[in-house]
């Protein structure tokens, strides 16, 4: 495994199956600034007016031209030959996809987080044990403080100030260090 964080700001998401997972996924994918297409037959009502024109709707099932200009799809239905052809697809064609709840059919997981502003905290189990992913999310969100974006933000002007305004060097690298770790505090 190799942790990544990926910047999806404007990029072509598929989410096939728009039940209560697949919701989720549509909500997270949204969140992270993609261009997201659903396909799912018959889409609840309150799930359709939720998202509205956020997303672009094919009320109907999955073919293959569905993957067409696509960076990544979600397979949430319930239909286990259905995602594994998705998961084919996806391969053939290099993009990355996750067939919810089925490890050995994902290119990633989603790990359980914790979100201070900018600040994100990701913990996963490898697709192992998601329910044990959550619980350390959980102790680790009991242990940051709240305000712990602001700061995040705050030491973020901070940091661009220095880049801005300073050569590269060991005096700009101390004075960032400084910004996390100043001088005489633990010591």
């Amino acid at each position: 495994m190799f942790p990544i964080f990926l910047k999806l700001e404007g990029r072509n998401c598929l989410v096939v199956g728009a039940g209560q997972v697949g919701t989720q996924k549509i909500s997270g994918l949204l969140d992270a600034g993609a261009r997201v297409t659903v396909v799912e037959p018959s889409p609840a009502f309150a799930v359709r007016e939720f998202f509205g024109d956020r997303v672009i709707w094919h009320e109907r099932k999955y073919f293959p031209g569905d993957l067409d200009n696509k960076f990544l799809v979600i397979a949430a239905t319930s239909d286990e030959r259905v995602n594994r052809q998705i998961y084919e697809e996806a391969q053939r064609r290099g993009i990355l996809a996750n067939v919810v709840d089925v490890p050995p059919l994902c290119d990633f997981y989603y790990p359980a987080l914790v979100r201070r502003g900018a600040l994100v905290v990701a913990v996963s189990s490898g697709g192992e044990s998601p329910h044990l992913a959550q619980r350390v999310r959980d102790e680790i969100n009991q242990l940051l403080p709240d305000h712990l974006g602001e700061t995040v933000e705050r030491i973020g002007n901070e940091r661009r100030r220095i880049l801005r305004e300073h050569a590269p060097g060991k005096e700009r690298v101390q004075m960032l260090r400084d910004l996390v770790y100043p001088r005489g505090v633990g010591a």
